[in-house]
């Protein structure tokens, strides 16, 4: 049931997420289709970490939990909490540092004890996972510090955890599930380009987020 419920949340996600990016952003295309977004990847990172918990496959736990972490706080940066805003913000700031500090140790360890991947992946996908979650939960203390940040800095956290979030969900179905495709299609140009457009697309709304915000340039 947890298995059905994580590839279905995970379709939607992939969909939405793809509609989200097309779409007029800040419209109310757009705030639909991200919100069904986050939903969806909020369920299927945790879903996907409780089953990684289950099966004792540390990198999906963890790539699971970083997932989790980067789409709630890239939601909160735009919706903020009306309530208790900065211990809602410190608890997953917290998280990310928790999640952060162990991926590494466990990397680290690993390396040290001469082993050379984690659940058949390099270990320094763990190390990566780890870092972006440790410099994620660096970045909130000043969310937590400041009463308020500014319209463009809001834009840009929000556009690169979404984005990253975006990126782990369609490289862990075209790279790491491609045996479900149909074999017609499952070669290198139709598994890699779902992943690399993602990547460009949200270097691009960086870039013009950082520097025009959404308005285009006079």
């Amino acid at each position: 049931m947890l298995t059905y419920l994580h590839i279905l949340t995970g379709t939607v996600a992939l969909v939405s997420g793809a509609l989200s990016f097309v779409v007029t952003k800040g419209g109310n295309l757009h705030r639909k289709f991200g919100l069904t977004f986050v939903l969806s990847m909020i369920v299927m990172a945790t879903s996907g970490a409780l089953l990684a918990f289950i099966s004792k496959e540390t990198l999906n736990m963890v790539a699971g939990l970083v997932t989790f972490y980067l789409v709630t706080t890239a939601f909160l940066t735009v919706h903020p909490p009306k309530k208790q805003a900065r211990i809602v913000h410190s608890v997953l700031m917290t998280l990310g540092f928790v999640i952060g500090i162990y991926a590494i140790y466990i990397g680290l360890t690993s390396l040290h004890h001469g082993k050379d991947s984690i659940d058949g992946q390099p270990i320094q996908v763990i190390i990566v996972f780890g870092s972006i979650s440790l410099l994620a939960a660096i970045s909130d203390i000043r969310l937590i510090t400041k009463a308020r940040l500014s319209r463009k800095s809001q834009l840009v956290r929000h556009v690169w955890r979404i984005g990253f979030t975006m990126f782990i969900a369609t490289a862990s179905f075209f790279l790491g599930q491609s045996q479900v495709l149909p074999e017609a299609i499952r070669h290198g140009v139709t598994l890699t380009t779902p992943v690399l457009l993602v990547l460009c697309l949200t270097t691009y709304w960086l870039i013009r987020v950082s520097i025009w915000g959404l308005k285009r340039r006079a």
